[in-house]
C-alpha cells in the first residue's frame, strides 16, 4: 500500500526523490503499477505524469514517443505505423488506454509488455535522464540494454523506421486468454522489403521467459530462405520454445501457442512486403 506521496515540480527533484529512497517507485498512469492484486504495492511514488513528455514525433527516418504518451495517442496518432497502431490497439479496454503511458509499459519490466518484443525487433533506442554529481544528465542506451538493466527515468523511444526506399516491414502478434485479459504471449516480426527469400529478418518475443527477447536461434532457421507454410513453422519452432508453466497455462501449452503465434505473424509480415 502506498504510504508516501511525492509529485515533483521537475526531472531534477523527481531524480533527486528517487536517490533518497531508492525504494521508490516512478508513476505515470499507474494501470500496472497500482492496479490488481497479485502483487506488492510499493510503499513510496514518485508522480512523473506532468514531467514525461508525451509528443508523438517523426524525425527523418525516426519515430520519437515521448515516454509520456498514452496507448490511446498512439492508435490514434497517424504518423504511427500501423503495426504499432495495431500492438496499441490490442489492450482493448479504452479506459486503460487513456491512462497506460508507452514508457510505463516499457519500465514495468512484465515479460508480455505490449510494446517490449516490438523495441527489441525494431532495435529500438531508450532515452532517459539521469543525477550526475548531482545534476540531471541525458543518456541512450538500446532498447535490449536498457531493458536488461533499466536506469534513470525513461523519458522517450526512438523506433528506427527505414527509408521510403527500404521501409521496414513488420507484425505484431498477442496471445491472451480473453480480449481484455493481460497478454499471455506476444512476438514482433520486422523483415526487409522486396520479393524473394527471407532478409533482415528480426523476431522478438515475450512471455517466455523472465524478459521479453530475440531470438536469434529462430531468426537463423528462416533467414536467407523462402517462408515455409504455417504447418512447418511451427514444428521447426516449437522444440526452441522452453516457456514456465503457470496459473495461465503449462509450459507445453504456451510453447504450442507460441509457435502458432509465430507462423500468424511471419505470414502476416510477409504479405505486407
Amino acid at each position: 500500500m502506498v504510504q508516501e506521496y511525492t509529485r515533483p515540480s521537475s526531472i531534477e527533484e523527481a531524480l533527486a526523490a528517487r536517490a533518497a529512497n531508492p525504494a521508490s517507485r516512478f508513476l505515470a498512469g499507474g494501470t500496472f503499477l497500482l492496479a490488481g492484486d497479485r502483487r506488492e504495492k510499493p510503499q513510496a511514488v514518485i508522480d512523473i505524469g506532468k514531467l514525461v513528455p508525451s509528443a508523438i514525433e517523426r524525425r527523418g527516418e525516426v519515430l520519437a514517443i515521448g515516454a509520456g504518451a498514452t496507448f490511446q495517442d498512439l492508435a490514434d496518432s497517424d504518423i504511427v505505423p500501423p503495426v504499432l497502431r495495431k500492438a496499441a490497439l490490442t489492450m482493448v479496454n479504452r479506459n486503460v488506454r487513456n491512462r497506460a503511458t508507452a514508457g510505463g509499459n516499457l519500465a514495468a519490466g512484465k515479460s508480455c509488455a505490449t510494446l517490449a518484443p516490438l523495441a527489441l525487433a525494431f532495435e529500438a533506442r531508450i532515452l532517459f535522464s539521469e543525477l550526475l554529481n548531482g545534476a540531471p544528465r541525458p543518456g541512450s542506451m538500446a532498447a535490449a540494454e536498457w531493458m536488461a538493466s533499466p536506469r534513470g527515468l525513461l523519458t522517450a523511444i526512438e523506433f528506427p523506421l527505414g527509408t521510403k526506399e527500404h521501409p521496414a516491414r513488420a507484425a505484431y502478434g498477442r496471445y491472451a486468454r480473453t480480449s481484455c485479459d493481460l497478454s499471455v504471449l506476444t512476438v514482433a516480426v520486422l523483415m526487409a522489403g522486396g520479393t524473394g527469400p527471407l532478409s533482415g529478418l528480426r523476431i522478438a518475443m515475450g512471455g517466455l521467459g523472465p524478459r521479453a527477447r530475440r531470438f536469434p536461434e529462430l531468426e537463423e532457421l528462416f533467414e536467407g530462405k523462402p517462408l515455409p507454410q504455417k504447418s512447418d513453422i511451427e514444428a521447426l519452432a516449437r522444440p526452441l520454445f522452453s516457456p514456465r508453466a503457470d496459473w495461465r497455462g503449462s509450459a507445453g501449452y504456451k510453447a504450442l501457442r507460441a509457435a502458432s503465434l509465430l507462423a500468424d505473424s511471419l505470414h502476416d509480415a510477409e504479405e505486407t512486403r
